[in-house]
């Protein structure tokens, strides 16, 4: 892992990127912030990773396509896991991904929203944090759907639902494991463990691929020299060695 500081004069802890062994990262891609990038990454031109507000973490194998948008707006930590898949011009604050995700081209995921493992965000999808999504089940799972409000309810029941929260802050919506979002109204499902093992070898194929292909064609970004360290950063499964952009 290459620690990385780019800094001024009058703001030391403006830029600090920290970047795992064996990443492929090109010259035209833009990481500003606190940004760290778990080992194998490969990042596309015109890739924006922007830690506004709170440090980003990106984990290991990851794939960040063109014009994609990773931005933390939040002042907590932005906690990206392994093998996930950013297609082009796709728009990401989720505060929380789990591993093993596709993000299809020119789909957004807000702030208020996490995601676990495995699951599908379909082009052109907005994932909204909705208290009473459209739900569809899959047609091999035994879930049963989001309930929605009642249609008829008594007085106190309405005066109930209508109450405003205590919370300062507006709860986050997670989308479990195996989630599957699309249409154009954005539909929701939970799909099955089906194809998840040619999924998984498919994403490493494509690593290799784009490693051996990006190279060719695009200058790479130089880093200043760095400290390489061993261990695991906090958050991420990086690793040591090499530096990243060789």
């Amino acid at each position: 892992m290459v620690d990385v500081n780019t800094t001024n004069t009058k703001d030391k802890d403006k830029d600090s990127l920290k970047i795992g062994s064996r990443c492929v990262i090109v010259q035209d891609c833009d990481l500003r912030g606190h940004v760290t990038i778990g080992a194998g990454c490969v990042i596309h031109p015109r890739a924006t990773i922007f830690a506004l507000s709170g440090p980003i973490h990106l984990g290991d194998n990851n794939i960040v396509e063109e014009m994609v948008v990773i931005i933390n707006r939040s002042k907590t930590p932005m906690i990206i896991g392994n093998d996930n898949h950013f297609q082009v011009a796709c728009r990401i604050e989720s505060p929380s991904i789990g591993s093993n995700n596709i993000f299809l081209p020119r789909c957004r995921v807000v702030h208020s929203v996490t995601i676990g493992s495995d699951s599908h965000i379909g082009a052109g999808c907005v994932v909204l944090a909705s208290p009473f999504p459209t739900f569809i089940p899959s047609p091999n799972s035994t879930t049963e759907p989001i309930p929605t409000p009642p249609t008829t309810t008594t007085l106190e029941e309405e005066v109930e639902f209508q109450r405003p929260t205590t919370t300062t802050t507006r709860p986050l919506h997670h989308l479990p494991d195996q989630t599957e979002i699309f249409g154009s109204d954005s539909r929701q499902r939970l799909g099955s463990k089906q194809g998840i093992g040619q999924i998984k070898a498919f994403h490493a194929k494509h690593l290799i691929y784009l490693r051996e292909t990006l190279v060719k064609y695009h200058k790479l970004k130089i880093f200043p020299p760095g400290t390489v360290v061993s261990e695991k950063p906090s958050g991420i499964g990086g690793s040591g060695g090499k530096e990243g952009g060789e």
